[in-house]
């Protein structure tokens, strides 16, 4: 007897690793420290213990290959799912520096298609892994009796954070992070991304 399975519904991680990155993030990681001297107080969000910058990276010149390669990654992503041609991706970015016991709650992004993050400095593997729940919100009223997880029985699943590795997903997906247990600074930018219709000229 052969059973099939067919995947319904999925819910999709994209990820991408930049060739280049020992010398970008080292760009990167200057101009996240110099964001923080400039503006110490940051914003609170979802971060525990940590720096968060305003979403203003976007606006930012400095930021501006950053947010071109951000860009181009979810147009490759839009691209692949069918989406409309002829669209403006809008985004919006922000630095994290998350210090030796910083974590981010669990939350998701409103208003946005694609949400993601890229790493930019890391002591791995204790600097704390990004994390993922299940948005099935109905299979919570039951957990099944499984001596290991797997990617249709797990309530969450994670994903670890690498040096120059961009995580893509869509903003409705429920995520969070892990305490960083490390030495070191956890350094990212997170961001989303909005595909809209290009206004006719």
């Amino acid at each position: 007897m052969n059973i099939v399975p067919q995947p319904l519904f999925p819910s999709l991680v994209w990820s991408t690793v930049f060739d280049d990155r020992e010398a970008f993030n080292r760009k990167m990681l200057e101009l996240a420290y110099r964001m923080r001297e400039q503006d110490p107080a940051g914003v609170q969000n979802t971060n525990e213990n940590g720096w968060q910058s305003p979403n203003i990276l976007q606006n930012l010149e400095e930021f501006a290959e950053m947010n071109l390669r951000i860009t181009q990654v979810c147009e490759r992503i839009a691209e692949s799912q069918n989406f409309n041609p002829n669209l403006v991706f809008q985004l919006q970015a922000w630095v994290n520096i998350s210090p030796p016991g910083a974590s981010n709650k669990v939350h998701y992004h409103a208003n946005c298609h694609f949400s993601g993050v890229y790493y930019i400095s890391l002591d791995a593997p204790d600097c704390g892994s990004i994390y993922f729940r299940d948005p099935r919100v109905a299979s919570r009223m039951m957990t099944y009796p499984t001596s290991a997880p797997t990617e249709f029985t797990a309530s969450e699943l994670s994903m670890r954070a690498e040096e120059g590795r961009m995580y893509v997903f869509p903003g409705w997906l429920e995520h969070g992070v892990d305490v960083n247990r490390s030495k070191s600074d956890r350094v990212g930018i997170s961001f989303n991304v909005l595909a809209s219709p290009r206004l006719a000229s």
